[in-house]
């Protein structure tokens, strides 16, 4: 069963995300927002795992309520979740199962087009990434000859610090009592809410500075101490002006995308030029502005009077919206081109305010992750130029 969070959640979610980006905002304007934020999110949960619970609480077959998102708990997980139920809150000294939080990925994976394109893996505080390039390739020649023909390899190592990204979710008394199961249900809809659309965002926008480093973004390029990584530089123009024109233009972005440095660290120096099959691989990342300009280029009517929309070279299903990318610009991106860490928390926090729920408690979690492009080149930022005076490619 997907993630339904959406009623009071999704109202309050754009005012709370331009909250938290206001450099001026006031402190009470800002714990207000949150305060919205979280309430909602909690009270949609809250609706949907008591509607669950009320509907499957008879069911005993583990296979039918996996089926419908509430999974079978791991003997750690229940333990955990009982002595939760049992304190009536979530003890800070208590160490949280890991399992939990790679099941929170796993969720926001699912539920998000964006962050399906990206490797999670889970980790701990500090991070070594080893990185390989071989030397040499497999030779025929006589038996046994001599070593020659032997693979090597160039080995390089980046160390990754993790970050904090800290999730809000408030948890009534009733709730508590539901048992084992539905607590780790309504804690994985709070978490998967909290973080979902902040990895989306920063894996698209991130700065590299005290949050992981965006597709947006030249790793290879000097982190400013102020302002992070500098932007990548546009590598084209796509203007979709017709059928020729597209399939030109397309063919070059493919290309592009095919060719690439097999690097193995950040100061690889002789990183050699390299090409990759990249066929099913390539996705469109767009702001929502100029998603219908762009397909309405590549829709036609057939003879049967259906509409169909074709992309050369690129499946449509492969073109992906994002609110984060700049209107106007286009992020060309190769699946499982962007690499993110997640580990379980070093520390929960309980806040004793009253939030709009009564008889509830407020907690914080520092789960710790980072993330960055696997390369420079899993990623080409393109201008769209679009004239709207020109008919679509259906015309």
């Amino acid at each position: 069963m997907p993630l339904t969070i959406k009623n009071k959640t999704a109202e309050v979610t754009a005012a709370y995300t331009a909250a938290i980006q206001d450099e001026n905002i006031t402190p009470e304007k800002l714990s207000a927002a949150t305060q919205a934020y979280v309430t909602a999110i909690a009270e949609d949960a809250s609706a949907q795992v008591r509607a669950e619970y009320e509907e499957l609480k008879n069911v005993t077959d583990n296979q039918i309520l996996q089926a419908r998102g509430i999974p079978v708990l791991t003997a750690e997980e229940t333990r955990f979740y009982n002595e939760v139920e049992k304190a009536g809150g979530f003890d800070k000294d208590i160490t949280w199962p890991e399992t939990i939080f790679e099941r929170v990925f796993e969720d926001i994976q699912k539920d998000h087009p964006i962050l399906r394109l990206v490797n999670f893996t889970p980790t701990v505080g500090l991070t070594k990434t080893i990185r390989s390039r071989r030397k040499g390739v497999a030779v025929f020649g006589p038996l046994h000859k001599d070593l020659e023909g032997q693979l090597d390899a160039e080995f390089g190592v980046e160390t990754t610090n993790q970050l904090a990204l800290t999730a809000f979710f408030l948890i009534s008394n009733d709730t508590l009592k539901l048992g084992a199961r539905w607590i780790n249900r309504y804690v994985r809809l709070c978490l998967s809410e909290a973080v979902k659309d902040a990895w989306a965002k920063k894996i698209i926008t991130g700065t590299g500075k005290d949050e992981p480093a965006g597709l947006l973004k030249n790793v290879e390029g000097a982190l400013d101490p102020n302002t992070g990584l500098p932007d990548k530089e546009v590598v084209g123009t796509l203007t979709f002006k017709d059928s020729a024109t597209m399939v030109k233009e397309f063919s070059g972005l493919m290309k592009k995308m095919s060719s690439y440095k097999k690097s193995i660290g950040n100061n690889d120096e002789n990183a050699p030029e390299e090409s990759r099959v990249i066929d099913g691989k390539i996705y469109l990342i767009i702001n929502p502005v100029n998603y219908y300009d762009i397909v309405a280029r590549m829709t036609i009517q057939n003879q049967n009077g259906v509409y169909v929309t074709n992309v050369p070279f690129i499946s449509p299903d492969h073109i992906i919206q994002s609110v984060d990318v700049p209107v106007n610009k286009l992020i060309a991106f190769i699946e499982k081109g962007y690499d993110a860490s997640q580990s379980q928390p070093e520390k929960v926090y309980e806040y004793n305010q009253t939030f709009a729920m009564k008889r509830a408690t407020l907690y914080a979690i520092d789960m710790l992750g980072n993330g960055e492009p696997v390369d420079n080149y899993a990623a080409q930022v393109y201008k769209i130029s679009i004239d709207d005076t020109e008919g679509t490619s259906g015309e």
